[in-house]
């Protein structure tokens, strides 16, 4: 017996309208617009075609990574200590630009050599998945996935620099249409197809359900355990992704460079739910907050402001962010 299970959050019943987003969705639209206002006034460069294209480029990377993070979230719940998490995401992401890097320095072609990468990826979200699944908690498998992807990772580029060279790396990194790069066009069309799946599907619904309420779920037909295998898989398959669009940016896999990461793909998921009329993490929340984080990063940069503040001010915002989660949730019980 399966049902679908009327929304409780920010999927909307099949066939009804959306309501228009609160203040907390307008306040995230308007921390954009505050963002690139200061940033605009304070660099002459930072709103030029140039600069703007380099903003999407870097945010489609953890912005690709943090809609497969948003997916596990989705299906498992937000709680940040018992709910969906992906902790080895970033080294996910590490690993599968390695492999791909090695692959295409081997002479594979290049598509073929996204392919083994992506498949590396989507092997370590069924490892994650079957663990949730069968009871460890998602914090702790994740964590300890995560040490055995970074691991791997050392092992096979031996802390060295993999160069790319091949020509297919050189034209998706190249590669633009309407003034917007391959990669953010690709962030956008996953965003646009997470927004359809989870806004207008009974899949998406279903998967807010058992993430927000999995007693209510099971007693209504549905199988917790389906969905949140599937977000585990997608979201690696996601993470996997985004290492090889990196390799593609820096025409080289880089030794730890997806942990580094890793910070940026947490705050875009939990930020989606400033651009929530439920305060919930979603897909297209996660795309925008993806762009913000890479403009602030951008902008701040510009500036003169050194990485290290940068990198305390992005901690500050997760630290805000899993507040108001937690906040909600004690409210909800």
């Amino acid at each position: 017996m399966s049902a679908t299970l009327a929304p409780i959050n920010d999927a909307p019943a099949l066939g009804t309208r959306r309501k228009k987003p609160n203040l907390a969705a307008w306040t995230g639209y308007a921390g954009i617009a505050a963002v690139l206002l200061m940033f605009a006034f304070g660099s002459p460069f930072f709103l030029t075609a140039s600069n703007i294209a380099t903003i999407l480029t870097q945010a489609s990377v953890f912005g690709i990574a943090g809609v497969g993070l948003a997916m596990v979230i989705i299906a498992g719940g937000d709680d940040v200590l018992n709910g969906g998490i992906d902790l080895s995401t970033g080294a996910v992401a590490g690993l599968s630009g390695t492999v791909t890097a090695l692959a295409a320095s081997a002479g594979t072609p290049g598509l073929l050599a996204v392919l083994y990468g992506v498949l590396v990826a989507t092997v370590i979200g069924v490892i994650n998945g079957l663990s949730v699944t069968l009871g460890l908690r998602p914090l702790l498998a994740t964590l300890a996935t995560m040490g055995v992807a970074a691991s791997l990772e050392l092992v096979f580029n031996q802390n060295l620099k993999i160069a790319v060279t091949s020509g297919f790396f050189e034209t998706a990194r190249g590669t633009v249409f309407l003034g917007i790069p391959l990669a953010a066009w690709i962030m956008l069309l996953i965003g646009a197809l997470g927004w359809w799946v989870y806004g207008k599907t009974s899949w998406g619904v279903n998967s807010y359900a058992v993430g927000q309420n999995p007693t209510a779920a099971q007693v209504a037909g549905l199988d917790p355990r389906k969905y949140r295998l599937a977000s585990y898989v997608l979201g690696s398959a996601l993470a996997g992704l985004a290492g090889t669009l990196m390799v593609a940016r820096l025409s080289a896999a880089v030794p730890g460079i997806g942990t580094q990461i890793l910070l940026d793909i947490i705050l875009v998921a939990y930020m989606s739910i400033i651009f929530s009329r439920r305060r919930l993490v979603s897909v297209v929340g996660t795309v925008l907050a993806a762009v913000l984080i890479a403009a602030l990063d951008n902008g701040l940069t510009s500036l003169g402001v050194a990485s290290q503040w940068v990198g305390a001010a992005k901690g500050m915002l997760i630290l805000l962010v899993l507040a108001s989660v937690t906040l909600r949730g004690r409210k909800n019980r």
